[in-house]
């Protein structure tokens, strides 16, 4: 045995035999303060190896004559049952032991049990595959602890709350079956302990993200609920209210949003390749189903409603955040029948689709929405422009551009806010008068 490490253990048992003779403390929040030391040991059982060697200490100590009966009390009395017992042998006087000053000596693997037990509880009611545990403890056992921190210097000391964590996390992983995930749980189990180690457990489960795609076969149908001023709904049917109904009831979930890579008008619609989205089902207590059972009921309402909805797999909560992200780096291409008071001459045709190469456009915020978002400029860009006529005043163009460009505003212009225009280039006026949105590239 090195004399470092007889130092250690030496120095080990000083520091404790000083503390105890001033605090009462159980063996796991004893072993606590000496966390650093001891790899692959618990709180508990180094705390019970500290004591066991006090115990010596004080048998060799009274064994030479050289012990203090009034130290050998204190540490009864401050250090538990083993202490204790250790005094009743030698003066034959029985003490009971005061309680932990940290935890009220209820900081037990019964105690551990008990949570643990309830966690599991929780998390089978939230069909729960994975889980985190989170643990709040109230500001007085913090103090508690901050005041041995300091007045002993222990920089080897582990936190109550860490601890808690670790082993309600590892006794829910045994009696569950479940798997700890610290980035992306479907649970987080919450146990707030009280100054005097009463507890309450709450749950936060975490949302289901789905990634998947939808087409919008019909017009008058808005990405979300429509509600205007006086509290009606503008639009019957919106791509999230139909999500929400297919899909609310088989997770049992309290809301379903959805995060779509961008938007297009709700007189629009979306067909050709689709348009990416991530659906969001918040609070689900059933997590565990599968995807072809959520297309099922996705499949069955469109035979209602003109939208399709196809989901892919889950995803996690960053997806979201990209999906929308990357909705202004999708290009698009749109077709759009547009409509002039005045003749459309071939020349105009053909002039369009030799402007709108590789153009710039500038816009402002069109007038039509200036009413719920800020007046600001933008240059987007447009690729491409394919244009087929269907009669004197009516022609149709496939528009190849950059996402967030508005389409009816590069039509008509917009009382000169989006320049260059299809109205500016021909000199006549245009209106828009049906929109698709046929691609959005991946």
């Amino acid at each position: 045995m090195s004399r470092e490490f007889t130092a250690l253990v030496s120095e080990i048992v000083e520091r404790s035999e000083k503390i105890l003779l001033e605090t009462p403390l159980c063996s796991r929040c004893l072993g606590r303060l000496f966390a650093k030391y001891g790899l692959g040991l618990s709180n508990q059982d180094r705390g019970l190896m500290i004591k066991t060697l006090l115990a010596l200490k004080i048998f060799t100590e009274y064994s030479r004559g050289e012990s203090s009966r009034r130290n050998h009390y204190m540490l009864a009395l401050n250090g538990g049952d083993q202490l204790a017992s250790s005094y009743m042998k030698i003066y034959g006087e029985e003490i009971s032991p005061l309680s932990c000053y940290i935890c009220g000596s209820k900081f037990t693997s019964s105690f551990i049990h008990e949570v643990s037990e309830k966690a599991c509880e929780i998390l089978r009611e939230h069909d729960a595959s994975s889980f985190l545990i989170g643990v709040v403890v109230d500001e007085e056992i913090s103090r508690r602890e901050l005041d041995l921190l300091v007045k002993y210097g222990l920089e080897s000391m582990e936190s109550i709350k860490r601890e808690l964590k670790r082993e309600i996390g590892k006794k829910v992983a045994e009696n569950c079956g479940l798997t700890p995930n610290f980035t992306n749980p479907d649970v987080v189990v919450v146990v707030k302990i009280e100054r005097d180690f009463t507890y309450s457990i709450t749950s936060e489960p975490n949302p289901v993200f789905i990634s998947g795609r939808y087409w919008k076969l019909g017009r008058n149908i808005s990405h979300v609920p429509w509600i205007t001023r006086s509290g009606f709904k503008k639009y019957p049917l919106s791509i999230q209210e139909f999500v929400g109904e297919a899909l609310r009831s088989i997770y049992q979930s309290e809301d379903v949003v959805i995060h779509a890579a961008g938007r297009e008008d709700v007189d629009a619609r979306m067909i050709g390749s689709g348009r990416p989205l991530i659906i969001e089902i918040k609070k689900p207590t059933k997590r565990s189903v599968g995807i072809e059972e959520a297309n099922k009921a996705l499949r069955e309402l469109s035979r209602r409603y003109p939208v399709v909805v196809e989901l892919f797999s889950k995803t996690t909560r960053s997806s979201k955040v990209f999906v929308k992200n990357e909705a202004k780096l999708r290009r698009k291409v749109y077709r759009v029948a547009i409509y002039s008071p005045e003749e459309i001459l071939p020349q105009d045709l053909v002039k369009l689709e030799e402007f709108f190469s590789n153009r710039e456009v500038k816009q402002r915020t069109p007038t039509r929405i200036l009413r719920r978002k800020k007046d600001r400029e933008k240059t987007k860009r447009v690729y491409a422009v394919r244009i087929v006529q269907v009669s004197q005043r009516v022609f149709e163009s496939l528009i190849y551009c950059d996402g967030g460009l508005y389409v009816k505003e590069l039509i008509h212009g917009d009382y000169g806010r989006t320049v260059p225009s299809f109205a500016e280039v021909v000199g006549k006026p245009l209106v828009p008068i049906e929109l698709d949105v046929v691609l959005v590239e991946d």
